[in-house]
C-alpha cells in the first residue's frame, strides 16, 4: 500500500532561470513537484496525474528520477500533455501580464479541460493512504470526490489550492470546501486575496477560523507561516539560505513535504520546517530535483538548523 498519494498536473515547462537563462522541455507541474517534496521524507509516495500522447522520453526519464510510485500516472491518446512557460516577477511569482502569455494560458486551460474529461481509476494500492494530497483548482472534479471518500476511511485530506488570483473565479467554491480539508497550504497572493488582509498575523488569523487543523501560508523568499489547531500558535518559518537557481515547483514541494510532516508529527512547526527543507532542494537546481540517497541525511541537517530559527508571531 502507498502511504502518501499526491495528485496534481504534469506540465512540460519552458523556464526562465533566475540567471536569465531559458531552459526548455523541463518536467513541471504540481504533481511531480509535490511528490518530490513528500519523497524527501518518506519512500512510500505515489503520484496520480494525467499525461497526453506527446510525452517525451526525456521527460519520462526525469519523472522516474524523483523515485516515487508511478502506477497512478495515466496516459490518454488524442489529448496533448500540458505545456507552459514559467517566467517570474521580482517576487518569484509567475507573470502572465503580456498578451502572448495570456494567449498561452488560454490554450493551457483548453488542454486541461480535455485531460480532466478523463476520470482516473486509482490503483488498489493507492485507495487507503495515510494522506491524500491534492494540488488543484477544482473542488468538484472527480479526484476531489475520491479524496473525500478516502477521508471517510481515515485518510488525511491535504490541499494546495490553486486559485485564479486575477479574476478570483474559484474563490467562493474553494472557501466553501475548506472545512473538508485537514491540512491546507495556499500561496501568499491567495492567502491575502481570500482574507482581504496583507499583514501576516491578520492573514493567518483569518485562515485559522476556516475549520482546517493545519494551515501553512507560503510567501516565497520571505519564508512561510504556520498554525495548527492543537497548539494554537502562529509561527514564521524562514527560508534556508542556499544558492537560488530556479523557484519553479518550490511551493508545490513545500506543500508535499508539509503534508507528510503533518501526518507524522501533528505539529505545524515541524511540518512547515519539513516543507521548507523540501523546497530548499528544489530551489537549488534547474527544473525538478531528483531523489538521491544522501538527501535524507542532508534533509535532517537542514531541519535541525531550521528549527532553531523559527519564531512565534
Amino acid at each position: 500500500m502507498i502511504d502518501y498519494v499526491v495528485y496534481g498536473k504534469i506540465i512540460i515547462d519552458n523556464i526562465k532561470l533566475l540567471s536569465g537563462e531559458i531552459i526548455n522541455e523541463q518536467l513541471g507541474g504540481g504533481g511531480p513537484q509535490g511528490a518530490f517534496g513528500a519523497r524527501v521524507w518518506d519512500d512510500s509516495v505515489g503520484l496520480v496525474t494525467r499525461i497526453g500522447d506527446n510525452f517525451p522520453t526525456s521527460i519520462q526519464e526525469k519523472l522516474e528520477g524523483i523515485q516515487v510510485n508511478l502506477e497512478g500516472v495515466k496516459q490518454y491518446v488524442g489529448v496533448p500533455t500540458l505545456q507552459s512557460s514559467m517566467f517570474y516577477d521580482e517576487n518569484d511569482y509567475v507573470n502572465y501580464t503580456t498578451e502572448e502569455r495570456k494567449a498561452m494560458l488560454a490554450r493551457f486551460r483548453e488542454n486541461l479541460s480535455q485531460l480532466l474529461a478523463n476520470d482516473i481509476e486509482l490503483p488498489t494500492s493507492y485507495k487507503n493512504p495515510k494522506v491524500i494530497h491534492l494540488v488543484t483548482e477544482f473542488v468538484d472534479e472527480n479526484m476531489m470526490l475520491q479524496a473525500l471518500e478516502m477521508k471517510k476511511k481515515g485518510s488525511i485530506l491535504s490541499l494546495e489550492p490553486l486559485v485564479d488570483v486575477h479574476q478570483w473565479t474559484n474563490r467562493d467554491p474553494m472557501i466553501e470546501f475548506m472545512p473538508s480539508v485537514e491540512c491546507i497550504s495556499p500561496d501568499w497572493p491567495t492567502a491575502c486575496g481570500f482574507s482581504g488582509e496583507t499583514d501576516p498575523l491578520r492573514v493567518m488569523k483569518w485562515w485559522t477560523k476556516k475549520g482546517v487543523k493545519c494551515v501553512t501560508l507560503r510567501d516565497g523568499r520571505r519564508g512561510s507561516y504556520g498554525w495548527d489547531a492543537f497548539h494554537d500558535r502562529i509561527y514564521h518559518i524562514p527560508i534556508i539560505e542556499v544558492p537560488r537557481i530556479d523557484p519553479t515547483g518550490c511551493g508545490n514541494s513545500y506543500a508535499g513535504g508539509t503534508a507528510v510532516g503533518w501526518e507524522k508529527f501533528k505539529d505545524v512547526k515541524i511540518a512547515a520546517a519539513m516543507g521548507t527543507v523540501s523546497a530548499t532542494f528544489m530551489i537549488q537546481v534547474p527544473g525538478i530535483a531528483f531523489w538521491k540517497e544522501d538527501m535524507k541525511m542532508q534533509a535532517n541537517l537542514y531541519l535541525e538548523r531550521l528549527m532553531d530559527s523559527i519564531q512565534e508571531l
